[in-house]
């Protein structure tokens, strides 16, 4: 019988959501011979008892000789399963559909990600100072307002897809918070926007923000990877969801979900199935994160209300 391995692409946070499907595959077939390639986010599953030795880039230098060449490759794409573009399934359901062939998704864990000791100590000192920076305030928080669809134009950002906040939303939002929360932004550096003087700013690997994440008391995000990250850690949050799914593409029943259009209002984006009417869906969804700043106002006031309820202090 040859070698099975899962092939996984697409951004961090869709590695993040088949990491359970994986491990529940190890379970039921603990004597096969079978493995992961993962494509550029392969550091994601170090320190996973159960994923890590059978991890690979697809880089590795001959890989595809020693390991690939006499295997079945199984490429899971959860954008093309019915239930995910139905909104019946989340991303980690899709994953654990192809790759376990099961549609009884009761026994399919959390994500699971693992730090070590420099990573946690990296990540305290980080907080340490912050805190110098900006004073010891009541609340740790990391906040991702940016999604990977996101780019600078001249002095703004845009997302055309519509999962990233506004520049003016995201600003008037750290400045409602700021007086209770120290704040760290985890963004690229061009995103570092001038005008924004209320958060720690520090260039770090996926692993360094993950591990913030960690030693954080709360995150607040957008449809992107930190929000897997917090779920994989246990940490309470808030999730801007803009123009995708609640359902699909995060945790509405265990994160405060956000959301300005109400879901009959959108139109699902057929991403790597159908090219034009995803374009055509980014259009009819153009304005779903266009918060005012009374809707701002108030979702802070929603955002620490959940924060004393969840975090305490």
């Amino acid at each position: 019988m040859r070698r099975k391995i899962f092939y996984i692409d697409g951004g961090a946070g869709r590695v993040i959501a088949a990491i359970p499907a994986l491990e529940k595959y190890a379970r039921n077939h603990p004597d096969d011979d079978w493995g992961v390639l993962i494509g550029g986010w392969d550091s994601l599953v170090w320190g996973n008892k159960t994923l890590q030795d059978i991890t690979y880039n697809p880089d590795t230098k001959g890989i595809f000789d020693l390991w690939v060449k006499d295997a079945d490759i199984v490429s899971p794409e959860p954008y093309r399963v019915n239930g995910y573009f139905n909104q019946k399934l989340s991303l980690a359901e899709a994953f654990d559909e192809i790759i376990n062939e099961t549609d009884d998704h009761k026994d399919l864990n959390s994500p699971t990600l693992y730090l070590n000791k420099n990573e946690e100590k990296t990540a305290a000192n980080v907080i340490a100072d912050m805190k110098q920076q900006q004073g010891d305030k009541k609340y740790t928080v990391v906040i991702q307002p940016f999604g990977r669809s996101a780019r600078i134009d001249r002095d703004t950002v845009i997302d055309d897809s519509s999962r990233s906040l506004t520049p003016d939303a995201y600003l008037r939002l750290v400045s409602n918070l700021q007086q209770k929360c120290n704040i760290l932004l985890f963004a690229e550096q061009q995103f570092f926007l001038q005008q924004d003087s209320y958060t720690f700013k520090v260039t770090m690997d996926l692993r360094g923000y993950m591990a913030l994440i960690e030693s954080s008391d709360y995150f607040i995000g957008c449809d992107s990877v930190g929000q897997h990250m917090a779920r994989a850690f246990n940490k309470p949050g808030s999730v801007f969801v803009g123009s995708t799914f609640a359902i699909n593409t995060s945790y509405p029943d265990y994160f405060n979900i956000i959301e300005r259009v109400d879901e009959k209002n959108k139109k699902y984006s057929p991403i790597r199935i159908a090219g034009l009417d995803g374009h055509l869906a980014d259009r009819i969804n153009d304005t779903c994160m266009d918060f005012t700043d009374e809707e701002i106002d108030k979702i802070s006031k929603e955002i620490l209300s959940d924060m004393e309820k969840k975090v305490g202090k």
